[in-house]
């Protein structure tokens, strides 16, 4: 009979190479775009490869220590090391909470009508997305830094794995400590910002897409559907990526906190939470690879098709 650990093992090596493997080659597609095609460039580009590079980390610091676990490779990191690990974890957690935020917003800024309030800050946005990044990294850094102090490694020989113990013990002894309570409000308050702030813009992005298919479905034959269009195809990709963030999130969170008030060491949960949890790293690039219409060296928009592209953004910002 194959036990749990060798399955799960398995499940994580396959997680951890179909990400890596697409995030790398999401990270070459957009470095060759900068410097070989520079006309082909988005604004949108650099906030992918941001969202690329913390994906990479996660799956780097959550689930090969996972694989090492399951295949019986226990106690490698000492205490210093489970430092280091479990806080650039979850930095790039938190990181990658903020990036789908970001990449939600602006492309609700950018498919925006220009007659609208957006109209603004549609051109002046791409300016802002670096100093958007420092912001991320700062207090991401600030809030995280508490796992250093509440982050060790197990050596009990039965459960021997890194563990991310300060999620058991802050919420055990919330009311023993309130610097403690402080950095759970923090880390909430993080959390559930930049998802509400998804909701809205993607939300924002629905109603538009809804609002301007019943405008323009009769301009369009069969064979040109509206949908085909880039920014369409684009806005749609980034709703099923935000989808797919708050689901894998909030499963990685149940299980998480279904542990953590748990009387029983529930070792299998969290790790099924783990697995959940580098989901939407490692299929993300999936998702972002099959709709970006440059991997298929599309560079050109001939004749008709070009003139329907002309008439459908001017729709699109004017209606």
């Amino acid at each position: 009979m194959i036990s749990s650990e060798l399955i799960f093992g398995v499940a994580f090596f396959l997680q951890c190479v179909i990400g890596i493997v697409g995030n790398s080659l999401l990270l070459v597609l957009y470095v060759c775009i900068a410097f070989k095609k520079p006309q082909e460039k988005k604004p949108m580009d650099l906030i992918l490869v941001h969202l690329t590079v913390a994906n990479m980390a996660t799956l780097f610091t959550r689930g090969i220590p996972e694989i090492m676990f399951c295949f019986g490779m226990r106690n490698l990191l000492n205490d210093l090391g489970c430092k280091v690990v479990m806080y650039i974890y979850r930095i790039s957690r938190g990181f990658s909470v903020c990036t789908t935020s970001l990449l939600s917003m602006f492309q609700a800024i950018i498919i925006s009508p220009n007659n609208s309030v957006w109209a603004r800050i549609k051109v002046k946005a791409p300016k802002y997305i670096l100093h958007c990044f420092l912001f991320f990294c700062v207090t991401n850094a600030l809030i995280y830094i508490r796992v250093i102090e509440h982050s060790e490694a197990i050596k009990n020989d039965n459960i021997s794995r890194y563990e991310y113990i300060s999620h058991i013990f802050m919420v055990r002894s919330l009311n023993e400590n309130e610097s403690t309570a402080a950095f759970l409000f923090g880390m909430t308050l993080h959390d559930f910002i930049y998802h509400l702030l998804m909701a809205l813009s993607s939300t924002h992005m629905v109603l538009l897409l809804y609002r301007h298919s019943k405008q323009v479905q009769h301009i369009y034959s069969n064979s040109h559907s509206y949908r085909s269009f880039p920014e369409i195809k684009a806005t749609q990709t980034i709703l099923l990526l935000v989808s797919c963030f708050v689901l894998f999130y909030w499963i990685n969170n149940c299980c998480t906190l279904y542990v953590a008030y748990s009387v029983e060491n529930k070792v299998e949960v969290e790790t099924i939470g783990a697995f959940f949890g580098g989901c939407y790293p490692a299929l993300s690039p999936l998702l972002l690879i099959g709709s970006d219409n440059r991997i298929g060296k599309l560079h050109f928009i001939p004749g008709k098709e070009k003139r329907l592209h002309k008439d459908f953004m001017n729709t699109l910002v004017n209606y």
